[in-house]
């Protein structure tokens, strides 16, 4: 008995050494500075575990901010144990990277001001001159980057947390569980042929037990590959009172994050594909198995089926004229672009969609024109155009959402085609300014930004390499031309906040993009989707000075508001703004007059 004993609590112990991850957290070690300075601005924090300024064993932190909208700077950096030096780097974030500026720097807090860098004259400066001003410190940069070292020795640890309620469970559990198997295993030799098998297969079932919690994902909130948001951990004792969903709760919680559950809905789904016979419809698409092309699924349908009502409509339009009027004080023409969606243009590619003819995407289209050319305001959609250029080339990738850059290139010949009745001398450009490449990939943001195999296949699922045979056209600047256009992307994180309300614009995972041509005559504000994006490359060849800025319009939280964009507008003075989106979001258009004077 004692011997079955001390065997089931080492394995408790191994169970709860390797299910660490439940029970004990590491808190990301959390860094905040104030920052006073102009333009977009990388600090980098690196935490040296040895006591000197060589920094060869650092922890690392990185974030990007714009020093003319924010003052505040956080960063997190995981599990540090005991770091003894700090060190911030600080350099421009653009292009070729142009002179720093000067900065001002203070309220260095760590651990939500457990720790502070406080005694200031323990910091050094490389690649500037330093100044300290009371409780800040004044940087007068001497080149691209600087380097400021604290010299003093800190000790510096992430914050743990113990779940013990967790622990007991694992522990019981383990206990009860071993304590069972090393029972079994003692009577073996007393037990028939049956038993025995009956024994091993139990012993083999609870094993295979352990494999799904052998590696849990804790720290996701959202799946990528299935775009939904993952359910969170309810905790047993839940604001003092007992959970009693608790069991319900925890299911839900790992059927999102167990090991392997990727592997195995993969599987399933592709078996299934397998099996369909015409077509094949996950989460939210349809794909036809005849020719491959994957569609959206029912609700968009009914989206275009479904006409906007009077009052959308009425709002849209007093949003955009509101709008206008604000360019027209500014001296700017305003111009609008919406995409048709592939379902649309490519109907006939998937029959089961069953698209109206007289549908809100052509109702809309008419309203718009028609009560937007009385305040000479210039909207486009162009359905007919698309429609009639869908079997010469692919204009939307089979396998995504997204216009190909023949059809991005396509949207941008009809924008320009209108601009050109306002501005006659406009540089445009024709198909002859590229060279052509043939790729496999999918593309619908900046520069070489590549999506394989596209975000609707990704969302399926399917794991078929016939579906990606296809051939898409991708323009080629000239080398020797490439130059002439100076391109900044940047990832950005854009956050403003009001007082009447929070807005939110997170383009954390695309680029925004500013860039110059010494050619063009005029300056453009692009504002918009990943449509927009998709044309910045012929726009850079187009206008003088550009500023394109990429919203996520998906969660409807004023994206698309004037009033987070306007110091760049004011600043830049531009000639002519552009609004692009699609029309599964041309409700949006509603909230561009959020924040006009």
């Amino acid at each position: 008995m004692k011997k079955r004993t001390l065997i089931s609590i080492v394995i408790t112990i191994v169970c709860i050494a390797l299910t660490n991850k439940f029970w004990f957290c590491i808190k990301p070690l959390q860094i905040s500075f104030k920052a006073e300075g102009s333009g977009d601005t990388k600090f980098e924090f690196f935490l040296n575990k040895e006591d000197n300024n060589d920094f060869k064993k650092v922890k690392y932190g990185v974030i990007e901010t714009n020093l003319d909208e924010n003052d505040s700077v956080e960063l997190f950096i995981n599990r540090v144990h005991k770091a003894k030096r700090a060190k911030i780097t600080v350099s421009a974030v653009s292009t070729p990277p142009p002179q720093l500026k000067n900065i001002i720097l203070s309220e260095f807090e760590l651990r939500y001001g457990k720790y502070k860098l406080d005694d200031l004259k323990a910091f050094s400066v490389e690649g500037a001159k330093l100044k300290i001003d009371g409780d800040r410190l004044i940087i007068y940069p001497e080149s691209e980057t600087v380097s400021l070292i604290y010299n003093k020795p800190v000790d510096l640890k992430s914050s743990t947390k113990f779940d013990i309620k967790f622990l007991i469970v694992i522990a019981v559990l383990s206990f009860l569980l071993s304590y069972k198997l090393t029972s079994y295993l003692a009577d073996f030799k007393t037990l028939n042929n049956a038993s025995r098998m009956d024994i091993v297969f139990l012993f083999i079932f609870f094993i295979l037990l352990f494999i799904p919690i052998s590696h849990i994902d804790t720290q996701s909130t959202k799946s990528e590959k299935e775009n939904r948001t993952l359910a969170k951990y309810e905790p047993f004792i839940k604001d003092k009172t007992i959970n009693f969903d608790y069991g319900n709760d925890f299911e839900k919680w790992f059927n999102d994050r167990f090991a392997g559950r990727f592997f195995v809905i993969q599987n399933y789904v592709n078996l299934k594909y397998r099996l369909a016979l015409n077509y094949f419809e996950y989460t939210r698409y349809f794909i036809n198995k005849k020719n491959n092309w994957i569609m959206d699924n029912i609700k968009l349908v009914e989206q275009i089926n479904t006409p906007l009502n009077a009052n959308d409509l009425d709002t849209m339009l007093k949003s955009i004229i509101t709008f206008n009027n604000y360019c027209k004080k500014h001296n700017i023409k305003l111009y609008i672009l919406v995409s048709p969606v592939k379902e649309y243009v490519y109907k006939e590619k998937n029959p089961y969609l069953l698209i109206k003819e007289n549908n809100a995407l052509i109702q809309s289209k008419e309203y718009f024109e028609k009560e937007l050319k009385k305040q000479n305001i210039t909207f486009i959609l162009p359905v007919e155009e698309f429609r009639n250029r869908r079997n010469s080339e692919i204009l939307f990738y089979k396998t995504d959402h997204h216009w190909t850059e023949a059809g991005a290139f396509l949207g941008y010949q009809i924008l320009m085609k209108e601009i050109q009745k306002d501005f006659k001398d406009i540089n445009v450009l024709d198909k002859n300014f590229f060279n052509y490449e043939y790729k496999k990939e999918v593309k619908y943001a900046l520069l070489k930004y590549f999506y394989t195999p596209g975000i609707s296949l990704e969302e399926m699922l399917i794991n078929d390499k016939k579906i990606t045979d296809t051939q898409y056209k991708y323009f080629k600047i000239p080398n020797s031309i490439q130059s002439e256009a100076r391109v900044t992307p940047t990832r950005k994180y854009y956050e403003t906040k009001y007082n009447d309300k929070d807005i939110q614009a997170n383009n954390l995972n695309d680029y925004w993009a500013n860039s110059h041509y010494k050619k063009g005559k005029y300056k453009a504000f692009l504002l918009g989707t990943s449509y927009t994006a998709a044309m910045t490359p012929y726009f850079q060849y187009t206008f003088k000075d550009l500023i394109q800025r990429r919203v996520n319009v998906l969660e409807g939280k004023g994206e698309l508001s004037i009033r987070l964009y306007k110091k760049e507008i004011e600043k830049l003075k531009p000639d002519i703004i552009i609004i692009c989106i699609d029309f599964t979001y041309i409700d949006r258009l509603k909230d561009l007059n959020k924040g006009v004077n």
